[in-house]
């Protein structure tokens, strides 16, 4: 059984990242990758099992924060209701004191 090995530029390209986001995954141990003479290998098959399992895992959390979303009890707070009209702005004295202008 041989399984298709890819170079980091490929992964990068399967993944749809650079070189150096995928190197430095593949340095950290979250990619399955080898060094090899100066570069990385990788194996196909592997990564897709890799971008598999990780759609998994992400839409479990997306699940999971949904859900905690929904079980949060909602608090039914009485709203004061606005007035509708403002009130009547009352008139100065001086106004009607003076007479009426010139």
């Amino acid at each position: 059984m041989t399984d298709e090995t890819i170079n980091a530029e490929q992964c990068a390209e399967l993944l749809h990242c650079t070189e150096q986001r995928i190197e430095e995954l593949t340095r950290t141990g979250e990619l399955p990758g080898m060094k090899f003479g100066r570069g990385w290998i990788y194996v196909k098959a592997d990564l897709l099992a890799y971008i598999a399992d990780r759609a998994r895992k992400e839409a479990e959390e997306r699940r999971q924060d949904l859900n905690a979303r929904k079980s949060v009890p909602r608090l039914d707070i009485p709203i004061k209701p606005r007035r509708q009209t403002p009130p009547p702005l009352p008139v100065p004295a001086k106004a009607f004191a003076q007479g009426p202008r010139p």
